[in-house]
């Protein structure tokens, strides 16, 4: 008995299995950790691709146009797509989400549009922001780790995409498509732009005439849905890019102002081209013009301020029309200059048989949101409103926007008066000399090209 007292056989073994207890308790717990550093991944991926592609539905948003679906639908749908729903909220096209997580499993997604600045994200009280965030999570039960007082785990993740609005745009087509076909944007194989180099865009897709040319340095040729032809669209000669975010439309507030609801209770005045033209603002009811019309042999000079017209006719096919009290923009100036505010069923053309020399107000006295603009055309969309501009001795000065008619800019020659011309339309035909630029523009009326990127 002595002897067996004394015996050390298996007291090795022994010691070995109660070194191993814990030791296995760690392999278990750092598996249970691993498990949740996957899901840790998984639910990151699902929130990067949330707040990206929600960040691009804010861009469309943020350009004014007609979006499909809302900055949260758009996010959760991609959330989805990556396995992550709410409870009951399941049903997204190409969801990978399953209607019955496992027992004690439960996951969450949560969209919010607000600001990024200085690496803090805000949410506004009412809208708006430049940046989507998008937090996603999973919610387990304990096993091992239960061991360390733990009874439930919570994985979270966490992105936020900012929308950017790097590059001024000198020309934007904000679409849709004709219905004939083709691209918003139109650059006929003639076209030769000049002015400061700037992109072009449509909120559409884009269609060459055949390979355009550029007049120095800095064009791009942007799209949104694509381009055609092939043949033409991957070497235009300038930086391009068919599958952008929309551009912002910074003119969208004209859209809604109370003055473009104005209607003549009578037939408004025609406007005869000769002398001196005063503007009638205040614009009321019974002051509304009607049409405007200037030939060969034709001179008229435009007193800097506001016109008004309505279901009229702006014709300058020949003639001089110039502002001669206009001043020039200096870079923060506030120079005179002219605005042609079109309402009712009107249209404008102007050709090459005019000269023309005309430029908008820098500061409006009017209203500010006609600051920087030369004409506003709230025609309806119909055949007869087509605007074509054209000549080399047109010279048209600051933001001229058609958002409801389509456009033919075949030339313009710089303005005395400043060095902006930009267009805005719903679609935009481009050929011959035309001169674009925003070097001398307010900055409140020139479009931005969205650019979105994570940023957390």
């Amino acid at each position: 008995m002595r002897n067996l007292l004394r015996s050390r056989r298996g007291s090795a073994a022994f010691a070995t299995v109660v070194a191993l207890v814990p030791l296995i308790g760690v392999v278990a717990l750092g598996a249970e950790a691993g498990s949740w550093y996957v899901t840790r991944q998984h639910a990151q991926n699902a929130a990067d691709a949330a707040a990206y592609s929600g960040a691009l539905r804010l861009a469309c948003a943020n350009a004014g146009v007609l979006c499909d679906t809302s900055v949260d639908y758009h996010a959760k749908e991609f959330a989805a797509q990556n396995g992550f729903c709410n409870s009951g909220d399941t049903a997204y096209p190409g969801t990978n989400c399953v209607t019955s997580l496992p027992t004690g499993i439960s996951r969450a997604v949560q969209i919010d549009v607000g600001s990024y600045s200085a690496g803090a994200f805000t949410t506004p009280a009412a809208g708006g922001g430049n940046a989507v965030r998008a937090r996603v999570s999973q919610q387990q039960p304990a096993y091992l780790s239960a061991v360390l007082g733990l009874t439930t785990i919570n994985i979270p993740a966490q992105a936020i995409a900012l929308v950017e609005l790097p590059s001024k745009v000198c020309a934007l087509a904000l679409g849709p498509d004709p219905n004939g076909g083709g691209g918003a944007l139109k650059i006929a194989g003639n076209v030769s732009n000049n002015g400061a180099g700037c992109p072009v865009m449509s909120d559409a897709s884009v269609q060459f005439a055949s390979t355009a040319t550029f007049t120095g340095s800095g064009w791009a040729v942007l799209g949104a849905t694509g381009c055609s032809p092939a043949s033409t669209c991957a070497n235009p000669g300038v930086t391009h890019n068919y599958f952008m975010p929309y551009a912002n439309n910074p003119l969208s507030k004209l859209d809604s102002e109370s003055f473009n609801s104005l209607t003549s209770s009578g037939k408004p005045n025609d406007l005869p081209c000769s002398g001196t033209l005063t503007p009638n603002t205040p614009p009321s009811s019974t002051n509304l013009y009607r049409n405007l019309t200037c030939t060969t042999g034709n001179a008229v000079d435009l007193t800097p301020g506001t016109y008004f017209f309505y279901n009229g006719t702006i014709k300058f096919n020949g003639g001089t029309i110039t502002c001669n009290a206009c001043t020039r923009w200096p870079p923060a100036g506030t120079g005179l200059g002219v605005t042609l505010v079109l309402l009712g069923d009107s249209s404008i053309s102007i050709s090459g048989g005019a000269a023309v020399n005309l430029s908008a107000p820098y500061t409006n006295s009017f209203s500010s949101d006609l600051n920087g603009v030369l004409i506003d055309d709230q025609a309806p969309s119909k055949s007869s409103n087509q605007v074509t501009i054209t000549g080399g001795a047109v010279k048209l000065g600051g933001a001229m926007y058609f958002p409801h008619v389509d456009v033919t800019w075949n030339g313009a020659a710089e303005s005395t008066n400043t060095t902006c011309s930009q267009v805005i339309a719903k679609t935009l035909t481009m050929g011959g000399g035309g001169y674009l630029s925003t070097d001398g523009c307010n900055p409140v009326t020139v479009p931005y090209t969205q650019v979105v990127r994570l940023v957390q």
